[in-house]
């Protein structure tokens, strides 16, 4: 979904630290709703859709509820779930819970519950929903899908929800993803979600991860696509399934599309990432012109020119630096990054798209502290190099 302009108001650590204290001594902001089935025989897979659709987006909840998760819907092996919030309208303007069957009508009396008007950037709302279709459609594999808006590790883009002024930061997800459960396939149909910074949220959480590089239109994800072939063959597993998700956009007129793993070949990225920042660190004093350079001409993308092609960036530095360490690690980065993609796709607009961002973070940009706080910049060097690239303190 295209990214809304407006930013809202930036969160620090303190508030992680509340909302891990609040999720443990609380435990009743964490149940899940009526409407309860634990009897319920296990599927294949359960699908779930967390929709924030209280913004601009509104008008696509029915339509993609109605004209692609519908299509097919949810059947004997293949259950679909879907928690929906909408902009205050007359028709309906509450957080409504379906099971998307077959032929569903996206209207209120069709859902399975009104949840009343809920804040779908607060993850305690995420948690609930987790929780109850975990509860309700017990299955071999999951997959969850966020539909709404999304900005890569910003605060104040993700799952936007105008009416509560309120998004689903890094780090209030990163609070609740171990009482999320694992997932086989987590997707973004969101804008440029298609980062290592995201990836490394979910590594640990997730078996794989679905996401662009670029931002996503209207049409995003088509899960009527999905769907038809889960229905049909509902025995794959998480990295078929990934691939399935990424290739759907393909057939619109989106930009990029990916998949990847987040297994042990994620984290032989993470570590090759973590020394090829030393190594650039180490290089700068003598090659900066250089580096500047490659910085320069690694592909970008639209609205976010310091978010860089990884893949890309680890090519230009590889052929056009002289330093022995600095080429080795590149490789490596370049080797490791494409053995983390199970599939990636690109249109012409974007010739040197190869699936995976790296935010390069400019000195004057405002969210630098939520930057330095992500389990990323955290478990990595990268920041480090920033900083000293950009003289930063």
């Amino acid at each position: 979904m295209t990214r809304n302009s407006i930013k809202l108001p930036l969160f620090g650590s303190a508030v992680l630290f509340l909302y891990c204290m609040c999720l443990s001594i609380c435990p009743a902001l964490a149940q899940p709703p009526s409407s309860e089935n634990t009897g319920s025989p296990k599927a294949a897979w359960t699908v779930l859709l967390y929709m924030s659709g209280d913004n601009d987006l509104d008008e696509y909840i029915v339509k993609d509820l109605e004209n692609e998760l519908a299509v097919p819907g949810s059947n004997g092996r293949v259950k679909v779930v879907a928690l929906a919030d909408r902009a205050p309208n007359p028709t309906w303007s509450e957080t409504l819970l379906f099971e998307v069957l077959p032929g569903l009508k996206a209207t209120p009396i069709q859902a399975l519950a009104n949840w009343g008007e809920r804040n779908l950037g607060d993850p305690r709302t995420l948690l609930e929903f987790v929780t109850w279709a975990r509860k309700n459609h017990p299955a071999e594999h999951y997959a969850l899908y966020f539909w709404g808006h999304g900005w890569n590790w910003h605060p104040g883009y993700i799952m936007e929800d105008s009416s509560s002024q309120d998004a689903l930061d890094p780090h209030e997800l990163q609070a609740i993803l171990p009482q999320l459960g694992m997932w086989d396939v987590v997707g973004y149909d969101g804008c440029n979600m298609a980062s290592i910074e995201v990836e490394a949220l979910w590594q640990g959480f997730a078996k794989t991860l679905v996401h662009s590089q670029e931002f996503v239109d209207w049409d995003g994800l088509e899960y009527d696509r999905i769907l038809k072939v889960l229905n049909a063959k509902p025995q794959i597993q998480a990295e078929e399934m990934a691939i399935l998700s990424a290739l759907s956009a393909s057939y619109n007129q989106e930009r990029t599309g990916s998949a990847v793993v987040l297994d042990e070949r994620f984290e032989a990225l993470m570590k090759a990432v973590d020394q090829w920042s030393i190594a650039l660190m180490s290089g700068l004093p003598k090659y900066k012109t250089e580096i500047l350079w490659a910085l320069k001409q690694a592909q970008h993308f639209e609205e976010a020119e310091d978010e860089k092609d990884l893949i890309h960036l680890a090519q230009l530095f590889k052929l056009n630096l002289p330093d022995a360490k600095i080429r080795e690690t590149s490789a490596q980065v370049e080797a490791t990054a494409q053995a983390s993609l199970l599939h990636a796709w690109h249109r012409f607009d974007y010739p040197e798209a190869n699936g995976i961002s790296i935010s390069v973070l400019a000195p004057d940009n405002p969210d630098r502290v939520d930057y330095l706080q992500s389990v990323f910049a955290q478990r990595t060097h990268w920041d480090e190099f920033l900083k000293v690239l950009w003289h930063v303190r």
